[in-house]
């Protein structure tokens, strides 16, 4: 993992630090009317148990129940921002999701599919929807 790049430090360490419950990267589009993120999400952050009744998560999370993380990459259409005020489950096309339970296990994974994780960032700043 030495010669390996890394997530940023300061991001990573936010994700740790429930700073924040996820942390993304906004990812060139395979097309013109749809955009691309790839995130990874602190399940063990996520309270599943004590929930206010009617309260649920993206069923990408739900599934993720009793992982450290899934990492997840998917495509909305450019036409959903511009005429809804939200994003539903019916919207994101996901194109992996992945369970794991290190940060080892994320690098290798990620890396493998070709994502820069140098560019993981939190959410706030790469308009990231979910």
């Amino acid at each position: 993992m030495n010669d390996q790049e890394l997530i940023p430090r300061k991001v990573w360490w936010g994700l740790e630090a429930k700073s924040y419950t996820r942390i993304a990267q906004e990812l060139p589009s395979p097309d013109e009317k749809s955009r691309k993120w790839s995130a990874i999400y602190a399940v063990y952050h996520l309270n599943f148990d004590d929930r206010f009744p009617g309260d649920s998560y993206y069923d990408f999370l739900e599934n993720a129940q009793g992982s450290r993380y899934v990492a997840i990459e998917f495509t909305i259409p450019k036409l959903t921002f511009e005429i809804n005020d939200g994003v539903d489950d019916r919207d994101v096309t996901i194109t992996y999701s992945q369970t794991m339970d290190t940060e080892e296990e994320i690098n290798d994974f990620l890396t493998h599919k070709g994502v820069d994780l140098q560019l993981f960032t939190p959410p706030w700043r790469c308009d990231y929807p979910l």
